[in-house]
């Protein structure tokens, strides 16, 4: 029996955090029942400087990446590699990218819980393929409701210490120079950066399991 406990340090508008995911569950579902993984979802801001009320998607990220057209072609190459992971990522003129500091705050309080992963899984989809804003507390509530969280679970996520613990967090990362995501950190030595195809992730996996043993 090995024992690998998965940091994903990752942003719910990271559609690379939810490709990333979706390989590293297809190599994990390789691994067989000798591996007991546990998995624990941590914050990362992708746009820290993004207001609380968020920002047009296109006009955001096409000063981001110079032009609108190559916006699209980054959308464009997503949508493809998405779809070949079953993955949905629907773009449209009216998304926003919100500020994800509450969202982490939920997903918080999904991890105290013990849902953080299907919580995290559906949040991801409201955000890419149904278009919601996922900045909102409403729509963090029901999405909550929706994966099992209870009411007090949702009280927490508002609570002073959700607000701090997650800024701890947040600063914690930051410490370790982590610059992009998805980065993963597997038993608090070994550091992945990217999202890499499930083959790659199932030898680094196996690799890392041999060294623990």
């Amino acid at each position: 029996m090995a024992d690998l406990r998965i940091d994903i340090i990752s942003d719910i508008v990271c559609p690379w955090c939810y490709l990333g995911y979706s390989r590293l569950k297809q190599a994990i579902d390789q691994l067989g029942e000798d591996y007991k993984i546990d998995i624990r979802w941590q914050p990362f801001e992708l746009h820290p400087d993004m207001p609380l009320s968020g920002a047009d998607r296109e006009s955001y990220l096409g000063e981001k990446f110079g032009s609108q057209e190559k916006l699209n072609e980054v959308s464009h190459a997503l949508q493809h590699v998405g779809k070949e992971a079953g993955i949905e990522f629907n773009f449209t003129e009216k998304d926003q990218i919100p500020n994800t500091k509450l969202t982490h705050q939920f997903v918080l309080a999904a991890s105290k819980a013990g849902l953080a992963t299907p919580y995290v899984l559906a949040l991801f989809h409201a955000y890419f393929a149904n278009g919601e804003n996922i900045g909102q507390q409403a729509t963090l509530e029901k999405i909550a409701l929706a994966s099992g969280l209870k009411d007090t679970d949702l009280a927490y996520s508002i609570s002073d210490e959700a607000k701090s613990l997650t800024e701890k967090k947040l600063k914690h990362l930051r410490s370790m120079d982590i610059q992009s995501v998805p980065t993963y950190v597997i038993n608090d030595k070994y550091m992945i950066h990217g999202a890499h195809d499930p083959e790659s992730f199932l030898k680094v996996l196996n690799d890392i399991a041999e060294k623990e043993h």
